[in-house]
Parts: C-alpha cells; sequence; structure tokens
C-alpha cells in the first residue's frame, strides 16, 4: 500500500504520524511528493516499520525514497516523463533552475534549448530520450545474433 492511500484515513495519519514523531501535515507533504519533499531514509524505515504495526498493511520504504519502482524501461519513462511533459516540466522533474543547466545535462547549445517553447511537449532528440533513459532499438537489437552463422553450410542431399 503506499503512502498516500494509508493516510487517507485521517485517525491512521494521527496514529502513524504519532508514531513516527512526526506531524500529520508533514505526513501528507511527502505522500504527495510536495514541493519535492520526501522522507530521509530513517523516517521511510520507521513509517514502513509503525505502519506494519498498526495495520491493516505496510507501506514499503523504498518508493518513499526512490519513488514508484518499475519494471521495464518503457514504464519507467512513464513514470518520469509523459509525453505532454513541457519544457518547464521536464526542468522542474530533474531540479533544474534554467535552461542553462538543461543545455549543459543534454550537451546542446543554450539558444537551442531556450527556443524550444516553455509550455509545449520537448523535443524528441536522441539527447533528450537518452536523459529520460529511452534507448533507440536498433535492428541489432531486435534479432540476436548468431555466432555460429558463418561456419553453417547447406547440405544438399542427391
Amino acid at each position: 500500500m503506499d503512502l498516500l492511500t494509508y493516510i487517507s484515513d485521517m485517525s491512521r495519519r494521527a496514529a502513524l504520524a504519532e508514531a513516527c514523531g512526526t506531524s500529520p501535515e508533514y505526513l501528507w507533504q511527502i505522500a504527495r511528493r510536495w514541493r519535492g519533499k520526501r522522507p530521509s531514509p530513517e523516517l521511510a524505515a520507521t513509517i514502513e516499520r509503525e505502519s506494519e504495526r498498526l495495520g491493516p498493511e505496510r507501506v514499503p520504504k523504498e518508493p518513499l525514497i526512490f519513488g514508484p519502482s518499475v519494471k521495464s524501461g518503457r514504464q519507467a519513462v512513464g513514470v518520469l516523463v509523459d509525453s505532454r511533459m513541457s519544457k518547464r516540466a521536464l526542468r522542474s522533474r530533474l531540479g533544474l533552475a534554467s535552461d542553462i543547466h538543461l543545455a549543459k545535462i543534454l550537451k546542446l547549445p543554450v539558444d537551442q534549448v531556450a527556443a524550444w517553447p516553455e509550455e509545449q511537449g520537448v523535443p524528441a532528440l536522441p539527447q533528450v530520450l537518452q536523459l529520460l533513459g529511452v534507448q533507440e532499438q536498433t535492428a541489432a537489437d531486435a534479432a540476436p545474433i548468431d555466432p555460429d552463422a558463418e561456419r553453417v553450410i547447406q547440405v544438399q542431399v542427391a
């Protein structure tokens, strides 16, 4: 169960906050990632332990610290970026203050990044896709390579 679902009941939120030595408001802030708030590893471990003790379910600590877990690269990108993510949202997601910082990370000219509209989707450039964890699938990746392909000969039977 995630923290936001767990604390949706106000009595559980108050009980968990008291058990963890924090306020119910702070629990809400870290559950919503309000202004980028995340718990310390110690608080996340305490939340996991106390939620299991209080019941009905345990709140795992890893998603609190590292964000939601993902199974595949495509799902990871879905968590990190929406296809409609704007340049401003991307900068915010990466914790960058300006286009200069974004350009430096993407290894692109500053004027090129500055020319992107603030509220439109970011272009699907290889640098952007690489930053977001998307890898282009090449023909070599699509088909497995047979190391014995050159050694195998055809035999004709009469």
